[in-house]
Order: C-alpha cells, then structure tokens, then sequence
C-alpha cells in the first residue's frame, strides 16, 4: 500500500486541503461512535461503559473519551474521516515519537494502539491513555511565578529533546515509519524550512496582507540565511508547544502532547514558534532560561530566532486567515516578526 507523502508540507494545519478544512464542523455528523465498542473489545479486550464526545473544535480528528468496566481512567479513541485516499501514517509516527519520548524521562502521552491498515475500517485510529492533569492554557489560574517557573521546565525539556537525534530533517518518511524507522524526508533543514514558502507567500500577497516587494525580500532574506540554519544533524522538533499541548498539575508539567506536527530539525525553531501561541505571561526570558540549564544556546541564535519565529509567522497567518480567526494579536504578532527585517 502506499502512504501519503508528506515531503511537501511544512506545516499541516496551516497546509492541509480545503475539503479537510470544511469537513470539521461536520465531522461527528459523519462518523457512527458506536463502533468505537467494537474496536475496543476486538483491539484491547475492553468492554466499554460509556462514549463521550470532546469539544475540540480546530481538530480535524473526531476525539472520544471512552471508559471501560477494566480501568479507573478514561481513554482516549481518536480517528480521522478516512477522506483520504491514504492511511494517515503520522498517527504511527506519533506512537513511534512518544515511545521514544517517554524512554528519555520527558512526560507525554502514552499511544497504546494505532491502526492504520483500514483492513476492517475504512478509517484509520489511535486509542491513548488519558494524561493527567489539565492543559496550561483553559486551566490555569496561578500567579506569574508559577507560570514562569513551568515556561522554565518547558526550555528545560526542550533541551531534553535533542537527545533524540535522527536522519535527514523535516516531516518523519511515513512509509519508512511503518517499517519502524523514524527518519526525515529532506536532506538538508533548510529545505524544510523552505517547504512551502513560496506558496504562503503568494496567499498572503493575495490577501494583501504583504506586498509583492515585500514578499521579493523575505525570499531574499531565507536565501540570505541559508548557510546560518544549516546544521549537521537534526534532533526532535515538537513545533507545537503551545498552552493547548501542555497538561499541567499542581505547577509541573505533567505531559508534552500532541506530537502531529514534530520533525527533525534546529531545537531553536521550537524554543523560536513556542512564544508565538497564546500564553498568560511572556514565556521567552524563562524558556530560554531553562533551555540553558540543559544545553548551551547555538551561534548565531538570534539570527536562527529572528528566522524562525517570522516562518512561524507566515504559516500562522495563513492559517488564520483560512479558518477566519484573524484578529488584532495574530496581526500584531505578524508585524513583530516582520520587525528585525525592517520589513
């Protein structure tokens, strides 16, 4: 069978297709949640009790919170449409990654089961155990000390990450995953980072949200950089740490999750996109702080910062604009990317 590429895709929310897109407000119209009792039975042996759908509205996944008559804790039944023609390997390569990720001592989810074969279903799935906790970004309610005090374990495992090193850089080799084998799809990290630049370019010179010389100068300004980003051997990039992704209790971080959107590459591009989601108070002095205690920053740091928080930027804006959720912070963030160019 073949799997779906995903060489050319930089980031996927930002990248995925419209009809992936449209198919979100509707999804659980479209997905019959009574075989979920099935799978659980046939896959883990489980006798479910009880289906709870979850309210997360940019997913293109159906999520189920599911309990059983074996377990205390709920767990976590999440599937995809099937729309695709190919079986969705990056929820293997999620299960691969975290397996990985918890063997280093970094707390995360735990995938206890994926299938992808679309033998008996026509969709593909994982079932998860459920983190404890609460994410940092609805629930948390402490003071600035405390925030800072996790935004500096956050750098800290961030560090921690690059013990996990890989061949080639970018998005995993889906088909390569399915033998077991994590590895990246391009040969050299700036052609990642290059992935679809030109295409989130040209959108948002149509949006009139940058000129046509503006759009001239920030591919000068990649090309610019080019020998700066180069790095000899990529690490774990989970490129989604925002407050969402961040299960907290009693002021520690309790797990790093939902790796869809990991790669191989520059540790300075998740410390870099980290500060531009939403947070409660400003991450950067802290997460870079903690960062520090593990491993020493690179050269040429800020340059890499400036770089990759505007690719942050320009994937994110164009994003915003296709979910219309542009709004004055998303705006101001842009512009301040835009800043260390003059542009």
């Amino acid at each position: 069978m073949n799997y779906q590429s995903t060489t050319n895709i930089y980031y996927a929310v930002a990248h995925r297709s419209q009809e992936e897109i449209d198919s979100f407000k509707t999804r659980y119209d479209e997905f019959d949640e009574q075989v979920i009792t099935t799978i659980f039975k046939q896959d883990l042996g489980l006798a479910v009790t009880s289906v709870k759908r979850s309210e997360s509205w940019g997913s293109s996944h159906v999520i189920y919170y599911v309990q059983t008559q074996e377990r205390d804790e709920e767990l976590v039944f999440r599937a995809n449409l099937g729309m695709n023609p190919q079986p969705e390997a990056v929820m293997l390569v999620e299960k691969l990654i975290t397996d990985q990720v918890a063997e280093i001592g970094v707390p995360t989810n735990r995938v206890l089961h994926v299938d992808i074969s679309r033998k008996n279903y026509s969709f593909d799935y994982q079932i998860q155990e459920k983190i404890l906790g609460n994410d940092l970004e609805d629930h948390f309610q402490g003071t600035q000390e405390e925030y800072d005090a996790m935004s500096y374990e956050l750098g800290a495992l961030v560090g921690r990450l690059g013990e996990l090193t890989y061949d080639k850089f970018g998005k995993f080799d889906e088909a390569a995953a399915v033998t077991g084998k994590l590895q990246g799809t391009k040969n050299t990290f700036y052609d990642y980072l290059v992935t679809c630049l030109e295409g989130d370019l040209e959108y948002l010179r149509n949006a009139e949200i940058l000129s046509r010389g503006q759009v001239k100068q920030v591919n000068k300004i990649f090309e610019f950089h080019q020998d700066v980003v180069e790095i000899d051997r990529g690490v774990l990039i989970h490129h989604d740490l925002a407050d969402h992704n961040i299960m907290f209790h009693q002021n520690r971080i309790t797990a790093l999750f939902d790796w869809e959107a990991c790669v191989v590459g520059d540790p300075v591009l998740d410390l870099a996109s980290c500060p531009t989601w939403r947070t409660h108070y400003p991450r950067k002095e802290q997460l870079l702080a903690g960062y520090q205690s593990v491993r020493e920053l690179p050269d040429h740091f800020q340059e890499k910062w400036n770089l990759y928080n505007l690719r942050t930027m320009l994937w994110k804006m164009v994003y915003a604009i296709r979910m219309d959720i542009v709004n004055d912070v998303r705006v101001e963030r842009f512009k301040t990317s835009l800043t260390p160019f003059n542009l």
